[in-house]
Order: structure tokens, then sequence, then C-alpha cells
């Protein structure tokens, strides 16, 4: 019914659209929305000729993301992200007859379609044509959705709903450039079987023909084939047809030229079939396992991956005539636990994982190890996060998420920013600054390093490892250093308050000096290779470096001192500039000179009374920064042309609270910046903008990279403490460091007091895997079949070498991460919750289990069991048999909360008596979740939405107040405050409720909907909290009540609270930017965000796409100002709104982005 306003085109934004009348919404709150990391589960990947015909490219699909990389000798290239309006479910590259280059199919979770190409002249992507192939009356299937083309790229054929096929016919999909995509034409073919298994296309038939295995109600499985007449819209009788087939055969192989055919494999066999030939093996190696996925290396080889993260080559034996007389199956090693895979080239294969880190995996067949696999490059992969918290380390927020599954489950520790891992620490206290050193070396190597302090200078020698203060008499020794570093013809200069030198560093003796005529002290220096500039007082000298001689060419004097210099070089493999920028007291302004007469070609006051303390040039891939960092913690930065060095697009941004300097490094093939201060941050170029990422270290003073045999591309920090070596892993937004466990986590829970984590763990029980579990490998252990405490086992408890699934808790360090006790439930007992519990002055762990049974189809018992750690020691304190799962643990007025099937109950708990009963509440279907706040208790159900409790102690019960009376599958819910709640529901939805007053009894007792927005991925935790440390400057933050959450595809985001002007200008902004920006798959944007579940289609409101937002920083200077037009906002706070200029919207966008 709300089919044709969801659909209306963008450029109607500005007309009214009916709503749906059965819903009532309200405005309020108003939330913004924003991803902090984007998905890294992979749903898909293929290989082709996608970005030109010799080129062979990877594509990757991670739920709305599509990643295009060029396979190359030195690994992947990347080349361009696709952000796709959809989760993608299919994803398969072909050839369209008559093109030199690959195109790309992508089927979503919603049935759009679409196939996209690669413009090589704009580099970019472009829509070649779409659809929507949803049937409103069709029942989507159970065995997974298909979408595949044929070998002959004649026509798409789509398994989405049981008894239908849908085919696409591909009759002609090329267009020109100035036209308009086209519409894909689709059409059903009814199928007798409804139990597919699998279905693929076969190779070398003339007609399209599919083969497909089904299963019938007496669970038999059989293999037909049919042929797709397009003409007449219908099947033909196939080729061939197999009856009882294997009884588990899940995946049909199509076999290439010249041998065609399919294989069928199951368990325990392996089969070969085409008309008139059947071959049938059981591979040893097969034994026991579930393939999964494969990908084809030629004719007669394939490669498979089971569920267990197995790789295996399945080879066809042919004779002479090239019939096939045999299969065989050869292990080849371990990886991940493959959703997909891909051949590259001279074998060497992509492992794509929806559970673990992808992989880039060289076969090695000859190998004398075990395995004949090589991993050659990782990709980190969150997914999926089944549970997280927030903690602050070093007084930073970090995340501790759930991730993985099996042997590639672990723990992944998340933090805003920049890594350093810290190699070594020489304690020197007081330093001044520090440059690296090459000493007789060959130029590859730094070997040294120069330190400075007030008053003096050192030198650091490097060995190895080990370190040791040297002596250069040639280096003046009783000054301090103002700049040091290696320049031209491999000498190194040394700046002092009273000369400059330059020192031979294989004679180690002066080659040239410098000092003032007049006996001047030199107050500030820029160096670069070939030029050095000083700074004494209000005169500027400049002086050339050229063939072993530093040389005075002139000077100029200026209206004020000088705060700062700088003259690094700004065009790339230069090692001079023709500008110098000047940073002055008095009037704060920034100024530029030409060199050596200069001349003055810009000039910018900064204004304030706060002086600039270091400025910077900074070159960076297509762009050129002119960076001042000021004596309060504040970075102005701008564009600056290289060639006439002018000024444009001026910004201001605050790091920290204290004076900054600004240091350039080279590292990963690109220039950073360090900015060093209380908050150190890395500043870096990322998607033609600049990005900011802070740094796990506190307190660094200066910086530089050293680069030695003991410690490559390391960078060298001063801290108060000393002199810090650290490596950084990648610049990235985010830092993520991975904790493997070799089993599945379940649930976590930070305990301050202890400093430990308390984390839920499942391992397989006889298992095959090279990777240990890591339950397994802790040297302190318990078990619930020796409780202690007097407290007797039971019938439950015993041993039981068939229970599949192993259940523990694990205590583990804080700092380390390192297990320091394990505790195993008993058989069939399934962990299932975790909660921190502070009473009586001491912290608890309270564990929820469920007692699982096959013939039980929910569980009927379960336990509460409260655990203490002291001194070294786990401790069962209390336990309670209870009638069901406890499926959530919280706490409330100094109770226990828990949701036990349908129960909510309260339980007291001291440590003499146990725990108690003390209420409960029973009109819940199944309370999967319970969040408290004060006396308020919100229990998120399987499919009866939220309901909102209260808790009256005095009297000893629970009593409901207000329900959502819509019929919503929960997945997550959180409280924002007394009033506003959110959830989340399976079909990737959020909502936000309200608990509205008034005198009116039933509006009291209704939960109103006030907001609703798609996310796209299923969310599976909320935590309150953010991933950045407060402003620095004490400004009242843009989004304020934030909470973060954890999605199924290993994405991060977060979603807050924003002001009603806020979000009224943010709102008309985003419908301008919907409407400007490309469209991929022609899926419109307010579709792709409107609610939607199995029942019901209805708008987004109260909702902020803030990636939606965050695109308009890379809008061309065109669009930008076509967005800009007729919107006005108050930006200063005055009260009084104007009409908004890029520059505004711009800096407004860039502080929002700094929430994540």
């Amino acid at each position: 019914e709300y089919k044709s306003y969801l659909r209306m085109a963008e450029s109607d934004i500005e007309q009214p659209v009916p709503q749906p009348k059965t819903t009532a919404l309200t405005v309020t709150p108003y939330m913004y929305t924003v991803t902090a990391q984007r998905p890294t589960s992979v749903n898909a990947a293929a290989t082709g000729n996608f970005t030109g015909p010799d080129d062979l490219n990877l594509i990757v699909a991670k739920s709305s993301k599509l990643e295009i990389h060029t396979v190359t000798s030195d690994g992947l290239r990347h080349i361009i992200d696709v952000n796709i309006y959809g989760s993608v479910t299919c994803l398969q590259v072909f050839r369209p007859k008559g093109e030199k280059q690959d195109v790309v199919f992508v089927l979503t979770k919603r049935y759009h379609v679409f196939i996209i190409g690669y413009n090589a002249e704009r580099k970019e992507i472009v829509t070649r044509t779409y659809g929507d192939v949803e049937d409103v009356n069709g029942k989507p299937t159970d065995t997974g959705v298909v979408g595949l083309v044929d070998p002959e790229s004649k026509l798409i054929g789509l398994r989405l709903y049981d008894g239908l096929m849908k085919i696409i016919p591909l009759e002609s999909i090329k267009r020109k450039d100035n036209k308009e995509p086209q519409e894909l034409k689709s059409f059903n073919i009814r199928i007798e079987e409804l139990n597919i298994i699998d279905i693929k296309f076969l190779e070398g038939c003339k007609v399209p023909t599919i083969v497909y295995v089904y299963q019938t109600q007496k669970g038999t499985r059989h293999v037909k084939t049919y042929e797709i007449s397009v003409s007449n819209k219908d099947f033909t009788k196939g080729p061939w047809k197999l009856t009882n087939v294997e009884a588990n055969a899940n995946l049909i192989i199509p076999v290439k030229e010249p041998l065609y055919g399919a294989i069928i494999t199951g368990i325990s066999t392996v089969s070969y079939c085409k008309p008139d030939v059947f071959i049938s093996q059981s591979p040893v190696a097969l034994q026991g396992c579930i393939i999964t996925t494969y990908c084809t290396v030629d004719a007669t080889r394939y490669l498979c991956a089971d569920d267990r993260g197995f790789l295996f080559m399945m080879t066809l034996v042919v004779d002479i005539t090239n019939n096939v007389i045999d299969i065989k199956m050869t292990c080849l090693g371990e990886t991940s636990i493959a959703s997909c895979l891909s051949y590259l080239d001279n074998s060497v294969v992509y492992v794509g994982s929806a559970q673990g880190d992808s992989q880039i995996i060289q076969i090695v067949p000859d190998s004398t190890n075990d395995s004949q696999l090589v991993v050659l490059d990782s990709y980190q992969n969150l997914g999926s996060i089944l549970d997280m918290c927030i903690v602050n380390s070093n007084k930073q927020p970090q995340l501790v998420t759930c991730s993985g599954y099996g042997k590639d489950g672990s723990l992944r520790i998340v933090r805003c920013g920049i890594g350093i891992q810290e190699l070594a620490l020489i304690e020197v206290p007081g330093l001044k600054g520090i440059w690296p050193l090459q000493i007789k070396s060959d130029g590859i190597y730094d070997n040294a390093i120069v330190i400075t302090f007030v008053g003096q200078t050192r030198i650091l020698q490097f060995d190895g490892e080990e370190v040791e203060e040297v002596e250069i008499k040639s280096l003046t020794s009783d000054e301090q250093t103002l700049h040091s570093g290696m320049v031209s013809d491999g000498n190194l200069i040394q700046v002092c308050p009273k000369c400059i030198r330059l020192i031979d560093t294989h004679t180690l003796s002066v080659v040239s000096e410098w000092k003032s005529s007049s006996g001047e002290r030199i107050d500030r220096v820029g160096c670069n290779e070939t030029q050095c500039v000083i700074a004494i007082g209000n005169k500027i000298i400049y002086l050339s470096i050229n063939k072993g001689h530093i040389k005075e060419i002139s000077q100029h004097e200026l209206d004020y001192e000088v705060a700062c210099l700088d003259i690094t070089p700004l065009i790339k493999n230069q090692n001079s500039n023709k500008y110098v920028a000047v940073g002055c007291w008095i009037d704060i302004s920034i100024r530029i000179y030409t060199v050596p007469d200069f001349q003055l070609t810009q000039k910018h006051v900064l204004g304030g009374q706060i002086i600039p303390r270091s400025c910077l040039m900074c070159p960076f891939d297509d762009s050129c920064y002119l960076m001042v960092a000021m004596g309060n913690g504040s970075l102005f930065y701008c564009d600056i042309d290289p060639e006439t060095s002018k000024l444009s697009k001026k910004k201001h941004i605050t790091l920290g609270t204290q004076p900054m300097t600004l240091q350039l490094f080279h590292a990963f093939e690109a220039n950073h910046v360090f900015a060093c201060s209380d908050r150190p941050t890395v500043i870096y170029h990322s998607s033609h903008k600049l990005v900011f990422s802070t740094v796990n270290q506190q307190g660094i003073n200066h910086m530089c990279p050293l680069n030695t045999s003991a410690y490559p591309n390391a960078l060298a920090l001063a801290s108060p403490n000393g002199l810090i070596v650290g490596s950084v892993a990648e610049i990235q937004k985010l830092h993520i460091q991975t904790i493997p466990l070799g089993e599945s986590p379940k649930r976590i829970v930070y305990q301050e007091k202890t400093g430990t984590y308390g984390v839920l763990t499942m391992r397989l029980n006889n298992r095959t895997s090279s990777t240990p579990s890591i339950s397994t490998q802790c040297p302190s252990t318990s078990d619930s079949t020796d409780l202690g405490n007097g407290m007797e086992t039971d019938s439950k408890m015993k041993k039981d070498s068939d229970c599949n699934e192993i259940h523990s808790l694990l205590i583990m360090d804080s700092k380390t991460y390192e297990v320091v006790h394990c505790h195993t439930f008993a058989p069939k007992e399934w962990a299932l919750s975790i909660y921190s519990f502070h009473a009586h002055d001491k912290v608890y762990y309270v564990v929820g289990t469920a007692f699982v049974s096959e013939d039980e189809p929910e569980p009927k018992s379960g336990r509460l069991m409260v655990f203490r750690w002291n001194e070294g020691t786990l401790t069962l304190v209390a336990r309670l048999d209870v009638k069901g799962a406890v499926y959530c643990v919280n706490e409330v007025c100094g109770r226990i909360l828990a949701g036990i099937n349908n129960k909510v109950t309260i339980f007291e708990f001291n440590q003499e008596e146990g725990l108690k009963v003390e209420c409960k509440y029973h009109n819940t279907l199944m309370a999967l979740y319970v969040k408290s706040r004060g006396e308020f208790i919100l229990v998120g159900d399987l499919m009866r939405s939220l309901s909102l409790l209260v808790f009256k102690p005095l009297e000893g019960r629970l009593e409901d107040i207000a329900k959502d009376y819509k019929a919503n599958w929960m997945t997550q819910c959180e409280i924002l405050d007394d009033d506003t709640f959110i959830g989340a529901e399976h079909f990737n939805n959020v909502f936000v409720c309200t608990k509205e007053g008034g005198a009116d009894y039933e509006d009291r007792r209704m939960l109103k909907v006030a907001g609703q927005f798609h996310i796209g991925e299923m969310i599976n935790v909320f935590r309150e909290g953010s991933l950045v440390l407060d402003n620095p400057s004490g400004a009242k933050p843009l989004v304020h009540k934030t909470i973060l959450y954890g999605t199924a595809s290993g994405s991060i985001g977060l979603i807050g609270c924003i002001d009603k002007q806020l979000f009224e200008f943010l709102d008309k902004l985003q419908k301008k930017i919907a409407s400007t920006v490309d469209n991929i798959g022609c899926i419109p944007h307010r579709e792709w965000r409107a609610f939607h579940n199995d029942r019901q289609i209805e708008l987004a409101t109260g909702f902020i796409d803030g990636d939606l937002i965050e695109l308009f920083l890379d809008l061309s200077r065109a669009d930008l100002k076509t967005v800009c037009k007729d919107l006005y906002f108050d930006f200063e706070g005055t009260g009084m709104a104007r009409e908004a200029q890029v520059e505004d919207i711009v800096k407004l966008i860039e502080d929002l982005t700094r929430i994540h």
C-alpha cells in the first residue's frame, strides 16, 4: 500500500507524503545515528575483469558495501568502495556478450537487483540496469536466497520464494553513458519441488539449464535438471536426473568445459554426474564435514571449504579421452571458517569469512609441513558481535567485543584512534626534542638518536635492541639543540642557540659552521635537506645547504617577534620550497614569504590571544595543507597552493588543552602529521579530507620517525617518563587489537574493582583444529561437579562425553588479557548471561544458565549462580535452581534482576542466606532482555516489543506501567532516559518509544513510537557510552545521551540525541544530499531507511542518517553550493538563523564526525 510513495523520486522531496492512517508518530526525541565501523563480515566475493580488460579484480561484499580491489604481484590494491542502499545477499560477476569488461550483478535483502559497471575514464561506478523482484504473495524460501547468471550470459535466475523460479532475461544491458539505467523485467516459472537445497546453472548447454538438489517430505534427496524456455516462460525436461542421492547432499558444483556435468557433495560422499555417467566416492578427508562453499581452479580442480575451517582440493581424475574416472579429495590445511572462496591466480586464493578474519592464502603443494597453506595477508573482522562492554583505559574509552565463532572466536579491543605498541622504554625524563641519526651507516637504517634537554644534548646509539650513550665531539653537547637531522650529501645538521653546524656522519668532523655576526641567539628554526630558516627576535635569516656548506643568503626584519617557522617542501620528490611559513607574536598571525627575497604573499590573522607554537606545510597525495598549532591545544588548518601559496578553506579544531607541536612523518606509503600534546593525535588524508585520530599514549611532547634494524618503521616518542619506541600496525580511525580465544565468546562484563573481565564462552567438544581452545589451556580451573561451600552435585552435573557444546566462565586480567581462571559448567548446561553485581562492599559475577535438551523446545530448568573472584580464587557463593533459562541478568535497587523464560524475577541476595525470590512478573512471552534505571525496568520480549515495569521495593512487587503494543521481534533494548527507550528488532530496524504523561489512562499505558529507522544490520547489543573523549574545549556536545551498538555483520554504530533546531536543519540537509549523490542501483535513500518488516513499511522518522550527512564532505564544489542553497541555521548560537555557507556546513559536519 505504501510502496508508491516510498518510491517517489528524490526530486519530489518537497511534496507532502501521505502517512499511514494507523500510525501516530511524534517527532521527539530527535535522534542522530552514524556508523563508527563499517561492516567487516564478508557475505560474498567474486573475481573478474571489472575495472579494465587486463585488470584482475576481486569484488568483496560486506553487507551494504562493495569493495573493489585489483590483484597485483604485491597483493590486493584497493580501488574503490561502493556504498549501497541495501544489504547484499548475492553477488555475481559476468561478461555481457560483445563486451571487453565484466559487470557485477547484485541482489539485496529487500529483493532489489541491479547491474553495475566501471567507467575507466571517469573512474566511477555506473548503474547499467536495475529492478525490483519482490512478490507480494510469495513465501520466502527457508533454504537461502540464490542468485545465478547463466554461463552464456543469456539470463539471470533467482530462487527467492518456495515453488517459484524468477527469470530475468539479459537481452540487452548495454547502454550509452548519456542514457538512464534500464529497468530489468522478470517473470516467474512455477517449480514443483518446494524444499530445494541448492540450485545451479549447468555449463555447456545450448539452452540455459538448471540443476538442483531437493528434499521430499520423507526426507529423501534427489536431483533434477530443467531447461528454461524464455519464449514460453516455462521449464522443459532436462537432460538427466538422479534419485536417492546421499541424504545429506547439500552443494552442487557445475563442472567447466570440456568435462561438463556436476559434482554433488554430502557429508560422506562426493559424486560426479552427467548423462549416462555417475561416479561416487567416499574420500577419507571428507568424512564428517559439511562443504559450505567452493571456487573453481580449472576444469578438473575445485577448492572447497567446510564448516570447520578446513580447505580441500577436489580433483577429477580423467583418462586420455577426457572422461572422468575417479574423484580425489585432499585436505590442504586450515583457514578461517569460510563464507566464500575466490581463486585469484598462481595458487593464491581469497578466503572470505563472516565469523573470522578474511585471508589471502597461497597453496604450496610441496610443503614439508602438515599444512600446504601459507597465509599471505589477513583482514580484520569484528563479526559477528554478540556482546561488548565499554572500559576506560588510560582515560580513553575502549570497546571490548565478543566476536566470531568456533575456532575463530576472539575478543576485539576497539579504540578510537591509532594504537602504538610500546616496544621499548628508555628512562630519560625531561626531553625537549628528539631526532633520528645515521652514524657511519649504510644509509638504510637509523642507528642513533639525538636527544636534548635544557642546556645539554646527548646521543643514544642502537646496537640491535641495546642502547648506549656515545659522544661525538663535533656535536655541541653543552647547549639545548633546537633542530637536528640528516641533510643533503649525508651530513648531519645541528642548530643550537649560538651556532649551526654541518657534521660529516662518516668522519664525525665539522664540515661547515655558521654563527651570527653579532652573537645573537637563535630562537626558532625551520629546515629541510637543502634550506634552513632561522629567527632571531623579529629577524629572519635564510641559509642554503649545498655540497657540505651552509651559507647565509638573505635576511628580513618583521614588525613582531617570530613564534614558529617551517620550510617543508610542498611538491613531491623535491627537497626545497620557495615559500616559508612564519607565525608571529603580538598580532597572532601566520604569514607566507617567498625565499630568498622574503616577499609577503599571504597573511592570515588567527585571532584571539593565544600565540602559535608550531606550524607545518604538509603535502599529502593530492592536496597540500598549512597547519598552525596554538598554545591552547587548538589547530588552525587550511589548503595551500604549492605554486602560488594561496590559502583557502580555513578551518579550526581543538585537539587538546596544552601547547602543541607538529611533526611530519612518512608511513604506509603516505605522509602523516603527529600532533604532540596532552592528547596526541595523528592527522592523515583519506577520501579527500583530513582525518584526526587520537593516539593511545598520553602526554607526548615530541616525536620523530625511527627506522633501526631492531625497530624498523617505528616511532620515537618523548613522554614525561622518558623515550618510548613504538610501532604502528595501521593508520586508521579505529585501532583494533585481537585476543584469540579458539572458541566462541558469548557474553562479557567488566569488573573494575577486581580488574578482571568475566567472559562466557562455548567450545565444541571433540573438535579437530590446530587452534587450541583457551579454556583448555588455563592452569587454574574448576567445574560444576566440584562447587565448593558444601554444595552437592546433582544428576545433571555428571560428566557427559556425548555433550557437543561445553560452556565456561573465563576470568581474564583486564590489563594483560591473560585467562587467570576457567570454570566449566555442567554438561548440557549453557551459560546465557552474566552481570557484575555490587553488594555489601563486595563485587560478584552473577551467571544465568539453562539446561538444554533436544527433547525440550524451550529449556525447563536452569540456574542462577553467584561467583566471587578474590585474591586469585573463584568461589561459588550462591546457587539457585530455577524453572527455565536465565536469558538475561541485571540489577535494580540493590537486587538481582533476571529474565527467566516468560518471567521477570527479582532476587534478594546476601552471602549468608544466598538467593531468595522477592517478586515476579509473568506477562511476557519470553523475557530476553532486561535493562534498569532507578526503579524502572525495560523488558525486551521475544515478539511483544517493549514493556516498562516499575519495582516498588517497599511493597516488594513489580508493576507494568506502559507497553508498546506492536508485535516486534526484539534483538536488544536500552534506556536513554526516564521517558525515552530504544529497541532493535529482527528485521534490522530500530525504534524509539516515549512514556507519555497526561490525564488519559490509556495514553499513560502506551509506549508511543517517537522515531523509527532501518539500520540494515541485525543489532545484537546496545551499550551506553561513546568511543571518544569529551571535547577538550569544553563546548556543549552536538550529540548527547549516546549509545553504541554492535551488529552481526561486525559494524559498530552510534545513536544519540540532538536538539530540535539541529535536527530540523540536518533533516533538510539530508534530503538535499540524497537527491544529489549518486544512487548506486537506483534504490531511493528513503526506501532504504524506511522501517520495514514482514507486516508493514513506514517512512523513517525522528532519525538523521549520519552516514548520508557525512557524504556532504565528498561532494564536488558545484554540488556543495547546490545543496547549501536555501538552507538557514543559527551557526553562532545567537538565536538568529542565517543563510548557510559551504564552510559553515563543512565545519558543522566535521564536528559531527568527531563523535565517532
